[in-house]
């Protein structure tokens, strides 16, 4: 199995890429992205700035030459949370930048991530459109939509990952590995006693109203209508011990005992609607953050505390970009030890 590789690292934000495929080996040649409160995250943690920020203004012909071209492009044109205008919205036309960069460049594989409903979207049209223009350029695709719950994780996030892999590697065939540990649930990354985001006196008392020990009538605030009950309670959820989820149609009780739906962060008013943890009647610790969306502890983010929250929901989970890395690699060995599987001979700068 080779034991080193070269990576380019496009739409990067905070790194979540570079983590996974560096843990096994990988060296990454380029990195950009638009967002500079990002940039500042990825230099604390990677040591370097994006050699470019805007995807458009890279200028093909001088991409270097790497065996993994990823991208997480951005998601809000295919989410159910925003629009849904796939390739209508302007960023959604950094795939065809990427697919661009790919025809010159050239690298082994390419290695895309993005919300699951980018399958579903215009009834699979987009996904046939991103499969028909990698095809098209040379190479064989391969997607899955992978929960990261399945991978050491304990979110339940669920994200269609392309594989698209040269087609002189002979890459029919591809499996995506789909569960590599037992479910986490959220329990077992709460790091108990950790103050560091404190709720609000009004938050102090929505958890009496929700936990019975006050009714509305009690309470010294008029309620808005979304937060006068719970939108939905999990049957496990103890209410005393349990996930509150904030969000802009109501309040929802999560269970500690399974993995937390997909981490999102709201925000309202420059500030983030943090999740709340009802036992210790505090906010998500940004430790617990990192753990949720697998990031290590010691993962640092030198931007307020809303940024590094938007930062880490938007980011890729790690652990799940590492186990994908891990199927690739064999189709990059066979670069290294059957150099005649390939159609182009200068694949000898990568042996």
């Amino acid at each position: 199995m080779v034991s080193s590789f070269t990576f380019a690292d496009l739409c990067a934000g905070i790194g979540g890429f570079r983590i996974g495929l560096e843990s096994l080996g990988g060296k990454c040649l380029f990195s950009s992205d638009v967002n500079i409160d990002c940039e500042k995250t990825y230099k604390a943690n990677h040591h370097e700035n994006y050699n470019e920020y805007d995807v458009f203004d890279i200028e093909e012909s001088n991409f270097p030459s790497v065996d993994i071209l990823c991208a997480g492009f951005p998601c809000q044109p295919f989410s159910i949370a925003g629009k849904r205008i796939g390739f209508n919205d302007k960023r959604g036309t950094v795939f065809f930048k990427i697919a661009s960069i790919a025809k010159t460049a050239k690298p082994k594989i390419l290695f895309l991530e993005n919300v699951a409903n980018l399958v579903r979207i215009d009834k699979g049209n987009t996904l046939k459109t991103i499969f028909d223009e990698l095809e098209k350029i040379g190479y064989n695709v391969h997607y899955k939509i992978l929960d990261s719950s399945n991978f050491g994780v304990p979110q339940s996030r669920k994200r269609v990952y392309i594989v698209a892999i040269d087609e002189s590697i002979q890459s029919f065939g591809f499996q995506f590995t789909q569960k590599r540990t037992a479910k986490m649930p959220f329990k077992d990354i709460i790091n108990e006693g950790d103050f560091s985001i404190p709720i609000s006196s009004k938050w102090q008392t929505y958890i009496d109203l929700y936990t019975g020990k006050i009714s509305k009538e009690e309470v010294p605030f008029d309620i808005p209508k979304t937060r006068k009950s719970l939108e939905r309670k999990d049957n496990d959820a103890d209410l005393n011990n349990c996930i509150f989820q904030i969000r802009s149609s109501g309040i929802r009780a999560l269970s500690i005992n399974k993995p937390l739906p997909t981490f999102a962060v709201s925000v309202s008013g420059g500030g983030a609607m943090i999740p709340v943890y009802s036992k210790e009647r505090r906010h998500l610790s940004l430790i617990e953050m990192k753990r949720l969306m697998g990031f290590s502890d010691d993962f640092k983010f030198p931007v307020s505390r809303t940024n590094a929250i938007k930062q880490l929901a938007n980011a890729v989970c790690p652990p799940v970009i590492s186990s994908i890395c891990n199927d690739i690699l064999p189709y990059l060995d066979k670069f290294k030890h059957n150099p005649s599987l390939v159609k182009d001979s200068s694949v000898s700068q990568y042996i």
